[in-house]
């Protein structure tokens, strides 16, 4: 056995050993994850779950001659949402927009990177490209409807001076050029309209440019917003929260940090209610060994993925932990949405095997959202994916996966978004 196939084996191992030493309360919900309840010492979990706690998605192989998503491989994509109106299955994904030489050259987020709308048949699709809705440059998209019916799309936007050129040194030719200009120009935003086919207002709604008088602060840039709505119609949101400023020297606090954000109504006032990171600086004592690098322990998550069911609050993030960390996914429970509980199982597969078998190795699966039912249980698992190992600020050849949630023995679904 390959040194890396033991270190996968043990990972699974401690894995399993963690799920079995969980107890489960006869009637409660919270030992299941708030995706079940604990009936007669087990958890019958809800539609689309599954595991010992229901937080791993039952995701379905799917065959390669139905759809399963957006791939163009003259335009990567990054991910996003759908919204279902007037018969059509809407997706707002982050796309890249100059893909024609000279400025295909950038191949950065940071400077070539806008949000698109895609129509298809199926919430999996086919999906044809439609339009820019908003152009270079606007990031992370993710689209819902609100409780009045408004159309809202939240993303990270750029405040504060001109953007670099697209074909600038900032763009182009560097390894880490995402870096090279002050990240508090890019900030959370929001777009809104009263269709998904505009016009679109936008404003920015968290820590407009320059940021924080603390530069250091782990929440003094925002971004990566997901919103979901209380029962009086609230917002509560979640972001990912870096430094405008790093230190010469490496800390726990110089990485990806997940925060939550309310506020009144969709149209603002949002203010951060977290005061500190909302899983912890670093990993918990009473996580497996094998999941954190034992020289550097720093909790860090991006890319959150936010929603609520009857049960209470639920949470996909990217969770940056071995033994994969550019694949991998991690599920988080709340019963208020302030109060969270991340727990270290994966919460879906870093690659995906079809329905003949084959398999399809991704280099990078990131940035979750789901297409829920009516009821918050979940239909579809969007995930960006690649399968070349290029650097996380670059677009490779990425490309939205759609993968089907399994929901054999579930009552039928009822169409989401369908207003």
């Amino acid at each position: 056995m390959s040194n890396s196939s033991a270190y996968v084996h043990l990972f699974y191992l401690a894995a399993l050993l963690y799920a079995a030493a969980a107890s489960c309360k006869e009637g409660s919900e919270t030992d299941c994850s708030l995706n079940g309840v604990c009936t007669s010492g087990r958890c019958a979990c809800d539609p689309g779950w599954t595991g010992d706690r229901c937080n791993h998605l039952k995701l379905r192989p799917p065959s390669r001659a139905e759809p399963h998503g957006y791939f163009n491989a003259t335009m990567p994509t990054w991910g996003g949402d759908i919204i279902y109106e007037n018969g059509t299955y809407h997706a707002f994904v982050t796309a890249k927009p100059f893909t024609t030489p000279p400025f295909d050259e950038s191949d950065n987020y940071e400077c070539n990177t806008a949000i698109v709308r895609l129509e298809g048949e199926t919430p999996a699709g086919p999906f044809k490209y439609v339009e820019t809705v908003l152009p270079a440059f606007h990031h992370e998209a993710h689209a819902i409807r609100a409780p009045d019916g408004t159309v809202l799309i939240y993303m990270i936007s750029y405040d504060g001076g001109d953007f670099p050129g697209v074909l600038s040194k900032a763009c182009v030719g560097m390894p880490d050029a995402c870096h090279l200009y002050d990240i508090s120009h890019e900030v959370t935003a929001m777009a809104w309209s009263s269709s998904v086919y505009g016009p679109w207002k936008e404003k920015v709604i968290l820590n407009p440019w320059p940021g924080m008088e603390d530069r250091h602060s782990w929440i003094c840039q925002t971004n990566c917003p997901s919103v979901t709505f209380a029962q009086n119609g609230s917002v509560v949101m979640a972001v990912r929260g870096v430094q405008c400023e790093q230190p010469p020297r490496y800390s726990e606090n110089t990485r990806e940090k997940i925060a939550i954000v309310t506020a009144p109504h969709w149209s603002g006032p949002y203010t951060i209610r977290s005061t500190e990171p909302l899983f912890g600086w670093r990993t918990p004592a009473d996580w497996p060994s094998s999941l954190v690098n034992p020289t550097n322990q720093t909790m860090s998550n991006e890319d959150p993925f936010i929603w609520r069911t009857k049960r209470g609050y639920h949470m996909l993030v990217h969770c940056q932990l071995l033994p994969y960390p550019k694949t991998r996914g991690a599920y988080a429970y709340s019963v208020d949405g302030l109060a969270w509980t991340l727990l270290p199982d994966y919460a879906w597969e870093t690659n995906m095997t079809w329905s003949d078998g084959t398999v399809s190795y991704f280099k990078r699966r990131q940035a979750p959202d789901l297409y829920l039912d009516s009821n918050g249980f979940p239909l579809y698992l969007l995930t960006p994916v690649d399968e070349l190992s290029v650097d996380g600020c670059h677009w490779g050849h990425g490309w939205t996966l759609i993968q089907p949630i399994d929901r054999s023995g579930s009552a039928p679904i009822s169409r989401a978004n369908g207003l």
